[in-house]
């Protein structure tokens, strides 16, 4: 585990929200937005769990286990994002910092750069993939989970849909200073995708969860 994850897992909620607010750019709305996609799959494990072992549901059992750990493996994924997203924005600052006083340095100062705002956007692409995975089980657990919990799933179905945006939105501002076009394109067609995926799927999560609700 690397020095700032460790740092970022050992914090309070306090305390993340405190240096959120603070004056500095990390952890910002790429990190936030992976944290809200760990709680997203959170309240999925958490309806999963309030399912297993419960009378009525005897025949949902391994199905709920399955979305169990399944959720699980998501949070873990997004919770790591958090601290990976605040590393590979410094990464990209301490780029933008290498000398530049003849043509070569330049060279090397722009290669670098453009190395490091490829991985400044993979990581909220792979934060959006995982919240559109996270959505995916939110489905199936507000469809067959526990309904004494529907709106713990339609809470983690809305910060799901949160999160891909949030992370969509931080991939796009580094493929804004990306010159590469065909990796810009590549990633512009897979967030379409990701995003029409991921609105569909919030939009059948809250129809599943007021129609259990008695919510027309």
């Amino acid at each position: 585990m690397g020095q700032i994850e460790k740092q970022e897992k050992e914090k309070t909620v306090s305390e993340f929200i405190d240096a959120v607010s603070g004056g500095t750019p990390t952890p910002g709305g790429g990190s936030v937005s992976a944290l809200a996609g760990s709680l997203a799959s959170a309240l999925v494990e958490m309806v999963a769990n309030l399912t297993l072992n419960r009378k009525g549901f005897e025949d949902r059992q391994e199905k709920m286990a399955g979305i169990r750990d399944a959720a699980y493996a998501c949070r873990q994924e997004l919770l790591s994002a958090v601290a990976e997203d605040s590393r590979v924005y410094q990464e990209v600052m301490e780029a933008y910092r290498l000398p530049k006083g003849n043509d070569e340095e330049k060279k090397k100062r722009s290669i670098e750069i453009q190395k490091r705002l490829k991985k400044a956007a993979d990581v909220p692409f792979l934060t959006a993939k995982a919240s559109v995975r996270a959505l995916e089980i939110c489905l199936q657990v507000v469809k067959d989970g526990n309904p004494n919990a529907i709106t713990d799933g339609g809470v983690g179905g809305l910060l799901g849909h949160a999160a891909m945006e949030g992370a969509i939105l931080n991939v796009r501002v580094n493929t804004s200073r990306i010159s590469d076009r065909e990796y810009n394109q590549g990633m512009e067609n897979d967030l379409k995708l990701l995003k029409e995926k991921g609105e569909a799927l919030k939009e059948q999560i809250l129809a599943v969860v007021m129609e259990k609700m008695g919510i027309s």
